[in-house]
């Protein structure tokens, strides 16, 4: 599979079409990845099944499905369809890796949106569809980077229950605090009775969402924002370590070894070697 935060996408076609009554078409393009996002109006899609679309729908596609759509009579359809090449690239230890074809998001095929979320869709899709416009290199700049923020908030409503309770919204709550907050000394602990769960049911919601326990949860942002200080700054450890959440050099230091396997000082001289290598040789993509 792929990192969210690793996806480049390429529109090649995107367009807001109003259809008009009993219309009907199919799936030409079956090479690229689609979105279909049901703005107005109703109508039947066929694959394998038959879906009865409203407003509110969005199908993903992955490259070498079919689809027949048609429009209803009564109420034609008005939907955005967005065209696209998807790729994954890292960047591991101060290099870019090669690109690595993403065979299919993990997105479900249909989906029925509602309420604030299905708005935040209706008008991202407006903007993509508005601001594409071929072979002008600022606008498929721009389109291309909200797509990846509608794909992102996509992976990110997957991951939420059917219907919100009180807990995942308090644990969405402590998730953003550590995130936000990860240079401060939190206690998970503490975090749990600020906000009214128990450190049980906390663990629970964190294994569930993000496969992690709370407190790996947090080690591992202040890992991967300490990497980054290694790797771009000549910060001291001492001075790294405080901007990470940790009192001294000596428990950072310890914490860093156990995630990446080397000391901090190795880990920014095997990084510092490798970039030099890699302007030396001319390693390029």
């Amino acid at each position: 599979m792929y990192q969210t935060q690793d996806l480049v996408v390429r529109i090649n076609w995107c367009f807001r079409k109003l259809t008009s009554s009993n219309w009907s078409d199919i799936r030409n393009n079956t090479t690229l990845h689609s979105f279909y996002w049901i703005h107005e109006g109703s109508g039947v899609f066929r694959t394998d099944q038959t879906y009865q679309v409203e407003p509110g729908m969005l199908f993903y596609m992955e490259p070498g499905l079919h689809m027949r759509m048609t429009s209803s009579a009564e109420s034609p359809l008005i939907i955005s369809m967005v065209l696209f090449e998807c790729c994954a690239v890292q960047f591991s230890m101060g290099l870019w890796q090669m690109p690595v074809v993403v065979p299919r998001l993990d997105l479900p095929f249909v989906k029925k949106l509602q309420g604030d979320f299905a708005l935040e869709l209706d008008s991202a899709f407006r903007d993509v569809t508005q601001m594409w416009v071929p072979s002008n290199t600022d606008s498929e700049l721009e389109s291309s980077a909200h797509l990846l923020r509608l794909i992102a908030r996509l992976h990110q409503q997957k991951q939420a229950p059917l219907q919100t309770d009180q807990a995942f919204e308090r644990y969405v709550c402590i998730k953003q605090e550590m995130e936000h907050h990860f240079a401060e000394p939190l206690h998970i602990e503490q975090l749990a009775r600020k906000h009214a769960l128990s450190v049980s049911y906390l663990r629970k919601l964190f294994l569930k969402y993000t496969h992690l326990p709370p407190k790996e949860y947090l080690t591992a942002i202040r890992m991967q924002h300490a990497e980054r200080y290694l790797i771009y700054t000549d910060h001291t450890l001492r001075v790294i370590a405080q901007a990470c959440g940790y009192s001294d050099e000596f428990h950072f230091s310890k914490a860093f070894r156990r995630w990446k396997g080397v000391a901090p000082a190795e880990f920014r001289k095997r990084i510092g070697s490798a970039s030099t290598s890699s302007v030396d040789t001319g390693s390029k993509l």
